[in-house]
């Protein structure tokens, strides 16, 4: 018994020597033999552990993935800028280039929030326009574009009628620019200005004229100056009666030797040329007094002549005859400039908030600039142009540029001079600011 537990031993020592080798060979053959392995189960000092786990085989990937995610997230802009140009000629009809990143971003060093100012103001979101714009100027850091940012303020101010906020930004200007600041417009200064440009005196049309319009056209007879200046853009209609007052109004200015100087006139003559077409005998004889008399003072002789055989035939009578007014203006909605042109230079005047333009201010810059070998445009008393209307000013003016026509654009507030340069127009145009 005691051999037989030596001996015992003896295998064991035998077999350990090649257990300790396993790990090396290929594949484990520990359960080869059979009735001695039962026996060593018991003996752990011959285990060998299975391979780990195999955590390197899992991809690492999964890793580095969740922190590119949030980088992209973080590089990608939340929105490209706005191209206003693209949208300026989309809304006035005009095919244009598509938006893009590259046609929005800001040239010439100007900052980003001139053009997104403009665009808002534009869009008439004048408030968040303001919200952006203050902001903006109070951060600082707008480089060469500073002093168009603040010029701009100021408008914002006056357009919003914030005259408080207006005047302490005005102290602040005069110490950072060392320049005088601009001076606030008062209400009545900014409709009426034209009383203090050399005797020209102003009275706009607006509403509906009609028989109980007479106090109000009262009010033209009376408009002091040698020349007057008689606004039709905002007129909004008028009937017989009312053409009878407003020709009654006219003549009474003629008989008092004052000139007649006719802006917006487009509006009051599609009024008119649709009550005053041929064999329309219920239209009244004062429309078509009043038509041949608009006719007369811009000089349109040829719409004259045609009206006087439409007339003719309508009422079986003798055509009405071509009396020429004395100092008639030439076609188109002028008056002479009073300021920054010579005796020679005429401008075409744009006054109010301009939206919604289409084929009537195309006309009028087409038809001026025939009249007169150089398109001058007054925006003294401009406040507004809206993308759709700088949208049919670009592409009208595109083309004049094309055929030859020097075109300059005067007196633009901060406001537009900016969408100008949005949009592209200040390329076809020489833009002079506001002085």
């Amino acid at each position: 018994m005691f051999f037989s537990l030596f001996g015992r031993k003896k295998t064991e020592s035998k077999n350990k020597a090649p257990v300790a080798r396993q790990p090396v060979k290929p594949s484990p053959a520990t359960p080869v033999a059979s009735p001695q392995a039962g026996e060593d189960s018991l003996d752990f000092s011959a285990y060998v552990p299975p391979p780990p786990s195999e955590p390197p085989q899992v991809s690492p990937a999964p890793a580095p993935a969740p922190q590119s995610a949030p980088q992209d997230a973080e590089a990608a802009p939340a929105a490209p800028p706005l191209d206003a140009s693209a949208l300026a000629s989309s809304l006035a009809g005009e095919p244009g280039p598509a938006p893009s990143i590259e046609a929005s971003t800001v040239a010439d060093d100007v900052a980003a929030v001139i053009e997104e100012t403009a665009t808002l103001f534009a869009s008439g979101q004048a408030e968040q326009a303001l919200a952006r714009l203050s902001n903006a100027v109070r951060e600082g850091g707008l480089g060469n574009s500073a002093l168009q940012a603040w010029l701009m303020l100021f408008d914002l101010y006056q357009h919003l009628g914030m005259r408080v906020e207006f005047e302490a930004l005005a102290l602040e200007f005069v110490v950072k620019f060392e320049r005088s600041a601009p001076a606030w417009i008062e209400s009545d200064e900014r409709h009426d200005p034209a009383l203090a440009t050399g005797g020209i005196g102003y009275f706009a049309l607006s509403g509906m004229l009609t028989g109980a319009s007479a106090p109000e056209l009262e009010k033209l007879r009376n408009t002091p100056g040698q020349t007057v200046r008689i606004e039709c853009g905002r007129l909004l209609g008028l009937d017989g009666p009312g053409c009878r007052l407003l020709r009654e109004a006219l003549l009474s200015v003629h008989d008092a030797g004052k000139e007649v100087m006719l802006s917006g006139e487009s509006r009051l003559l599609a009024f008119l040329e649709r009550f005053c077409q041929a064999g329309k005998i219920e239209t009244d004889a004062a429309a078509w007094a009043l038509l041949f008399d608009v006719y007369r003072t811009l000089d349109l002789k040829d719409k004259f002549e045609e009206a006087a055989v439409n007339y003719a035939v309508t009422f079986e009578v003798s055509p009405p005859s071509w009396e020429s007014q004395p100092g008639a203006q030439a076609k188109g909605s002028a008056v002479l400039r009073q300021v920054e042109a010579t005796d020679q230079d005429q401008a075409l005047i744009l006054s109010g908030e301009l939206s919604g333009a289409g084929d009537t201010l195309a006309r009028q810059l087409q038809d001026w600039a025939v009249a007169n070998k150089m398109l001058i445009i007054d925006m003294s008393r401009a406040t507004r142009v809206d993308l759709a209307t700088a949208g049919v000013m670009l592409k009208v003016l595109s083309a004049l540029q094309e055929s030859g026509v020097t075109i300059q654009v005067r007196g633009a507030n901060e406001l537009i001079r900016a969408l100008f340069g949005v949009t592209g127009l200040s390329k076809v145009a020489r833009v002079i600011p506001r002085k």
